[in-house]
This record gives structure tokens, sequence and C-alpha cells, in this order.
């Protein structure tokens, strides 16, 4: 049983496919299937269902699944013993919402290079849930993403940072130079908003149904900075993360509504699996998410 067997066998179960495991690790599909052959030998016991050509983990399989993570584990917890940030290799998964990639990483990822420069850093864009399914499938380390508190017991919060829904015009808009608008005035005018599955529009939503009225959508788009440049041209209206659109409205592009309804508050947030070693580099990375809503 070697570390190259080991990382074969928790890829396959990662992606429950030989032929996914193999490209990803770059072999062969025939030096995987043997790999695996040969540890279910030395173990002596099948670590996968072959059923309809779909494999599953068998009992022992997923009992099995957590001393290999943690060899995995303790043998990359060796090989970075004694070495500076500049020294250690690895590879981070992270897993993010498109505004938070553009309102925030974009901004650190240059600094996390300088400080490991032999960090290979995969960046996949998603919604929320698609990023928490990935994150259970292991395919991610860690997710960034905004929503309410997390409440998974199988995820946990190493950070989160209270953030405000905001209501949003351009500045040539009707209702942009009031004082106070009656949210059934806001809902009186076609909304620009985004996907329906996400904490966004699930709030927006609740406000409607919460004096009677539904959401007049004219547009839906999964895309905050599409959205935001959509309204500088048109006389919708959106509900968006303050931070998505800080710079539009600090530079005067778009306006931010004086809705007379109460803050509306969720939280971005950085999940990983409860499971999941947490190496230097990955504390380095919220490390400096952290930083950066300090400034």
């Amino acid at each position: 049983m070697d570390e190259r067997t080991l990382r074969a066998f928790t890829k396959v179960a990662d992606l429950k496919s030989f032929t996914k495991a193999a490209t990803e690790l770059g072999y062969v599909q025939s030096t995987i299937s043997n790999q695996i052959k040969q540890l279910e030998c030395e173990l002596g016991f099948p670590l996968f269902d072959r059923i309809d050509k779909k494999i599953y983990l068998t009992s022992l399989g997923q009992e099995f699944r957590s001393y290999a993570d943690s060899i995995l584990e303790n043998i990359h917890r060796s090989v970075m013993l004694g070495k500076s940030d500049k020294e250690i290799h690895g590879v981070i998964r992270v897993g993010v919402l498109e505004s938070l990639l553009f309102s925030t990483l974009v901004n650190i990822l240059p600094h996390y290079a300088s400080q490991w420069p032999n960090i290979e850093i995969q960046i996949k864009m998603g919604r929320t849930k698609d990023l928490q399914e990935w994150l259970r499938l292991n395919q991610l380390d860690m997710v960034y993403l905004s929503d309410d508190l997390n409440s998974d017991p199988d995820f946990f919060c190493a950070y989160q940072h209270k953030e405000t829904l905001a209501f949003v015009s351009s500045p040539n808009h009707e209702l942009a130079g009031r004082e106070q608008i009656a949210l059934e005035d806001f809902f009186s005018y076609p909304l620009v908003v985004t996907e329906r599955s996400g904490i966004v529009y699930r709030k927006l939503q609740r406000l409607a149904y919460s004096y009677g009225m539904l959401p007049k959508n004219s547009l839906v788009v999964d895309n905050t900075k599409a959205i935001a440049e959509i309204l500088k041209n048109s006389e919708g209206l959106t509900f968006l993360p303050e931070y998505s659109v800080r710079r539009d409205i600090e530079s005067n592009t778009l306006v931010k509504l004086n809705v007379s309804v109460a803050p509306q508050i969720y939280f971005s947030q950085i999940i990983y699996h409860r499971g999941k070693w947490v190496a230097s580099f990955m504390k380095g990375f919220i490390d400096l998410i952290r930083k950066q809503h300090t400034l």
C-alpha cells in the first residue's frame, strides 16, 4: 500500500468513476483499475461495488476511506515539516460565488501567490448549493459563499463576515432622488434579479410576501457584474449584496436606494468539511480574506 495507490483510491471514491479518476491523475484507466485491484487484494475485502456500470463504496470501503485520508494527511504533514511558506508545495481547491470572487478574491490572489509561490490555486465558481455539494464530495477543499449562517453539522465555518443587501438603481431612475421609498413603490417597478435558488432572491421574495406582494421580475441574470451593467442603462431596479456594487455606488454609476425596511443581513463565510485536515497554506488563504475585511 503506497501513497500513489491511496490517492487513486480516494480519487475514484470522490468521482465515482475509474475513467474520471484516471483523467485527473494523468493515468490510463487500466492503471487505476490495477491499483484498486491490488489494494483490494492486499486488504482482503472489496472497496467498491460495481452495479450497472456504476461504482459505490462498500461499507468496508467507506470505513477504509477515513484511514486512507488520515494516512495521506500524515504524509503531507511530514513532507512540510521544517519548510517555510515559500518552500511548501501543494494544491488548494476553492469554490466561490461569482460576486465574492470579484469583490474579494481578485484582490488577495496576487498576495497569496507571493506568500505561497509553490501552491497551485484552483478556483471554481458556482451557486451556493452546487458549492456545498462539491465540498461534500471532496471535490473542493473549502468554499467561500454568502448565505445564512452555516447550520450543516458536516461543515465547519472557519470565518464569517456580516454583509448587507442593498436596493439599487441607476442615478437617473425616478426613485433615486427620494429620501424615503416605500417597499410597495420599489416592487412596482420591473426588477433585474439574481438566480432564484440563491439567498439574495430568497430574501427579496420573503420581503415581498411579508407585504402581500410578488416581485415583478423582468430579467433574471446569474451574474452580479452583469446586473450592475444592465442597470446603468435601464429603468429597472435590483437587490444585491452591497459589496458587489460598492465601487459602482462610490463612483455614482449606481445609487443605493433608501427603502423603508429593516437592514437585510446575511453572511459571507468560509466553510470546509469537519473531517478535513487544514494545511498551513489553507489557513493562510483564510487569513488573507480575514485581513481584506479589516482594511
